[in-house]
């Protein structure tokens, strides 16, 4: 039955874990260990040059100084700057002064005095190229989170270093000096400048800002922001009362329509009369009617009369009785009141009905007009003078702009006049003390000890750089020797176990058949346990592995030895083998037995008969029991497309009943594609190695290509171990199996075959095949 098991293979790399980490570690000290000559030649090389340094190299003294850098001027209390960003903002700028050529210059001046012991450094040095000799061995550096400078200058004596500081110091004090006192004045000349420049223009601005007040009588409205300017009340007073005068002639109008309407259609006037009267004024409506205002006087008085009589009667009555004189009189006065207020309303209606009888409407109309007339006249002087209050009120609102923006310039050139005097009074007061004050805190003093070269970081370095160099040297030596030198990096780089590890048979090359196989010849050798050690693991797989193909990467690997050794190891354990030479280009297996001109499975493939009647002949017996051969055939022309038929799926399943199982000789992967196409119908594929003679590169390949068509691998055997491990693949070394036994003995005999289990599977794991895995 076919099992096509996935490859051990993964096409996509899985992202790297701690245990790929400490397994790359652990494979780079094997390669350190295994080339650690090369690492201790390294070693010895950097120790070597190391020693040399130290003991011909020129000694270095360095001395130093340090100095207390603070700022003592007014900006120091500024509230806007902290104590951190002063000295960030200081310290970087004073830091690099001490490089300036006006430092080093004034430096070299006092070194030109001091004697030539303190010269050393400039014996064969021009003395032009002096201050280059200062820069390039004089460092300054911020202390940090303090306000220390420290100054450094390293020199061939010691006593020359700390006199080269002392004269960098002595430089840098003048130079702050001289400098300060210089920039002062400068800064007070071109400071004062300005201030004149501010105060001309200032005085501009304010002639300029009286002159529009006094035009527009600001009478200080400006001081006030919700004050209204007369001009602009006048404007608002102005429009009201227009306003009004529109809405009582529009009133108007409608009244005279309303009246016009109702003499054309005959109706009372009466009550129109009593609807103008608030538009037109009462006067005007009772000389209309011949009413005028003495007659209104006069009866306003009677009517007050009258109340005072009737409150009289009311007094007198609650003290005197009816018949009373007094009572009497009164009662007479009040009873003329009367009738004299009974006869002007008489009169009074007598008057209108005459008046509507004869004038009222023409009367009415024409009071109305005139009452008209007048609105109108009053209305158009009105917007007359609202027009002209209106255009003062406009220049007044542009002149008041102008005023504002002119107010604030006039503010601003007086803040700025008021700062450039504070600053003026400010370096004027400290023109005798230095905005920035510089203290040696640190005397020049040189280190007792060389600083160079140092012993430690001799060492150190020559250890750290000869071990780099060494490792470095192995692994590039590792990656160009392109061969497995361990069974564990076979696996690991394959991806795939490692079934057995066969040694260098001693069998002559030139015998075959039956007496060139090892575990037919010497079944009790060591050579084959390895044979009996990859039978006992197919056994116990855990898969069912009775249609085997085995191939290897490149030709002349051995893998025809493997398949027959396998074949005759099944044998042993009662299983009946059929071996068929499936390598129809190169056929080793039909060779090894001499059955090369024997019909075989290209016939098969090719006919098309039944299997019963083709296979059965061309099935040759091997001359050892339980062993038979299907041999190539003629070769073939296209080997591949007979492979890729459906017949040969048949054959497999044929002799699947007949045998308990089959092995497949296949050609090398890299040479064809046959290997792909028949372990893709078989139960897994075993790879045979070299690792003495095959590439990395390419057996990676072959198992890359077997895994790309979806070949499962069961997994590699390494061929041709050799006992000598002197020629650089360390690890194969396979265990001395030691067998001290007879090999007749018989409990030799059952410790190696004695197992078997209920399939005939061999369970004979040898003693030293135990001690390998």
């Amino acid at each position: 039955m076919i099992q096509n098991e996935p490859s051990h293979f993964v096409d996509e790399p899985a992202l790297p874990s701690s245990a790929d980490s400490i397994h790359e570690l652990m494979r780079l000290v094997q390669i350190v260990l295994h080339r650690k000559i090369w690492v201790l030649t390294a070693l010895v090389l950097a120790g070597l040059l190391g020693g040399l340094y130290y003991f011909t190299a020129t000694p270095v003294f360095e001395a130093s100084a340090q100095l207390l850098i603070l700022q003592s001027g007014a900006e120091v209390w500024s509230p806007n700057m902290s104590g951190d960003a002063n000295r960030q903002a200081l310290l970087p700028t004073y830091e690099r002064l001490f490089s300036t050529q006006e430092v080093l210059r004034g430096a070299v001046q006092h070194l030109q005095n001091a004697p030539a012991a303190n010269r050393v450094d400039f014996q064969t040095v021009p003395a032009h190229r002096w201050t280059d000799v200062l820069h390039r061995n004089l460092t300054a550096q911020a202390v940090r989170r303090t306000n220390l400078l420290e100054l450094r200058y390293r020199s061939r004596a010691p006593q020359a270093a700390e006199a080269v500081v002392q004269a960098v110091v002595e430089s840098y004090l003048e130079f702050m000096d001289r400098n300060h006192k210089d920039v002062s004045a400068e800064i007070v000349q071109y400071l004062e400048k300005e201030r004149l420049e501010i105060e001309r223009r200032l005085t501009a601005r304010q002639q300029e800002l009286l002159e529009i007040r006094r035009q527009l009588g600001d009478m200080g409205l400006s001081k006030h922001p919700n004050a209204m300017h007369p001009l602009v009340q006048r404007v608002v007073r102005l429009n009201e009362s227009l306003v009004k005068v529109q809405q009582e002639r529009i009133q108007l109008e409608a009244s005279l329509e309303a009246i016009q309407n109702a003499v054309r259609e005959g109706a009372d006037l009466r009550q129109h009369l009593s609807a103008v009267e608030p538009m037109i004024g009462r006067e005007m409506t009772m000389s209309a009617m011949g009413i005028s205002s003495q007659d209104v006087e006069t009866r306003t008085q009677v009517e007050r009369r009258l109340l005072e009589h009737e409150a009289e009667l009311d007094r007198l009555l609650a003290h005197y009785g009816e018949a009373h004189p007094t009572v009497i009189q009164a009662r007479q006065a009040i009873q003329n009141s009367q009738q004299f207020l009974r006869n002007y309303q008489q009169m009074v209606r007598e008057r209108t009905a005459a008046l509507y009888d004869s004038q009222l409407a023409p009367t009415l109309i024409g009071m109305v007009r005139e009452k008209l007339g007048s609105l109108r006249a009053h209305e158009e002087k009105l917007g007359h003078q609202y027009q002209l209050a209106e255009s003062e009120a406009v220049r007044l609102s542009d002149r008041t702009e102008e005023l504002q923006s002119l107010a604030h310039d006039v503010d601003r050139l007086r803040n700025l006049h008021d700062t450039l005097l504070d600053r003026i009074a400010n370096i004027d007061i400290g023109q005798n003390q230095s905005e920035v004050r510089v203290a040696v805190v640190s005397e020049p003093q040189a280190r007792p000890h060389p600083v160079s070269p140092r012993l430690t970081l001799v060492v150190a370095i020559s250890l750290l750089g000869g071990l780099g160099v060494g490792v470095a040297l192995a692994y590039v030596l590792d990656v160009l020797d392109d061969r497995f030198r361990s069974p564990e990096e076979l696996q690991d780089q394959l991806n795939a176990p490692l079934l057995a590890m066969i040694r260098e048979l001693a069998l002559p090359e030139t015998t075959t058949g039956p007496d060139a196989i090892q575990v037919h010849v010497a079944p009790e050798s060591v050579e084959s346990e390895a044979f009996r050690t990859l039978r006992t693991t197919l056994a116990f797989s855990g898969y069912d592995r009775e249609r085997i193909a085995i191939t290897s990467a490149e030709p002349s690997d051995g893998k025809t030895t493997v398949l027959v050794n396998l074949g005759v190891s099944l044998t042993h354990a009662g299983k009946r083998t059929l071996l068929i030479d499936g390598d129809l280009r190169r056929p080793g297996l039909s060779r090894w037995f001499h059955m090369r001109t024997a019909g075989g499975l290209s016939e098969i493939l090719r006919g098309d008969q039944p299997l019963d009647v083709m296979v059965p002949p061309r099935i040759q017996s091997s001359g050892i029991p339980r062993l038979d051969i299907l041999p190539c055939g003629p070769k073939p022309s296209d080997p591949v497309e007979l492979l890729s038929s459906p017949r040969l799926a048949d054959l497999l399943a044929w002799t699947e009943r007949k045998y308990d199982q089959v092995i497949i000789d296949c050609p090398p992967v890299l040479a064809a594609s046959d290997a792909a196409v028949v372990g893709r119908l078989t139960d897994g594929l075993i790879l045979v190695v070299q690792p003495e003679k095959n590439h990395r590169r390419l057996v990676l390949r072959a198992v890359h290509a077997l895994a790309a068509l979806g070949v499962g691998l069961v997994g590699v055997v390494a061929n041709r171990i050799s006992d000598d491990q002197r020629g650089g693949y360390y690890g194969y070394g396979v265990y001395d199996y030691g067998y001290d036994e007879d090999p007749g003995d018989p409990e030799h005999d059952d410790l190696a075959h004695d197992f078997d289990d209920a399939d005939g599977h061999s369970l004979a794991v040898s003693a030293s095949a135990r001690a390998h895995h």
